[in-house]
């Protein structure tokens, strides 16, 4: 048999174990949908998006494992329990980028997006809140909470009510937002915050 049909067969044979990994992992078996996924990337490692599909699943799995009563959120981030604030944000950002270039041709990946925002709000210790007028989210240091801060995009001051997880940013128009965010991070950290309203002068709330 020539080798270009021995090849043919083998990527084959791996897509029906990818197709079947896929099947399991829509069933939300994830350890099975790893098992398969992982023969699929042995039998033909150039199958496309295999290794993001594991990544995917390890995701959701560790997003499973519960630990002391919360999610295991730096198994999901792929990190120790040792590290730093800095090395959890590399991690985030780079794993997100990778997950995001896949959310179009790899299943899971939208839902894997959202986790890795929920993992990365409990570890880095900020939270997400929305200016009412604008509807623009940002992400501050939990100090934040319940204080009058300026929104950074319509220039209005409101009330930093923490978000809940579900109204994260994920919709790409969000998401652009939070992509633009990348380099912001650290200003949303020290931006304006006034226990009274009054001391910004003109400024309104919401």
């Amino acid at each position: 048999m020539p080798c270009q049909r021995i090849m043919d067969c083998i990527s084959e044979r791996a897509m029906v174990i990818k197709e079947t990994a896929e099947r399991k992992f829509a069933e939300e078996d994830y350890i099975e949908a790893k098992k398969l996924a992982q023969q699929a990337k042995d039998l033909f490692p150039g199958l496309g998006f295999i290794s993001l599909f594991i990544t995917i699943i390890d995701i959701y799995l560790f997003r499973t494992k519960i630990i002391n009563g919360q999610p295991d959120w730096h198994a999901v981030l792929g990190l120790d329990n040792t590290a730093t604030l800095k090395k959890t944000c590399e991690k985030f950002y780079n794993l997100y980028e990778d997950v995001k270039g896949g959310k179009n041709n790899v299943i899971g990946a939208q839902g894997a997006l959202q986790i890795l925002l929920e993992a990365f709000c409990h570890l880095s210790g900020e939270f997400w809140t929305m200016c009412p007028r604008c509807q623009f989210k940002f992400q501050y240091s939990n100090d934040r909470v319940n204080k009058v801060i300026g929104c950074f995009n319509c220039h209005r001051c409101y009330l930093a009510v923490p978000l809940s997880s579900g109204a994260y940013p994920t919709s790409p128009r969000t998401m652009s937002h939070f992509e633009r965010r990348k380099t912001s991070v650290v200003l949303a950290l020290k931006a304006p915050s006034f226990d009274h309203v009054g001391e910004r002068g003109s400024s309104k709330v919401g």
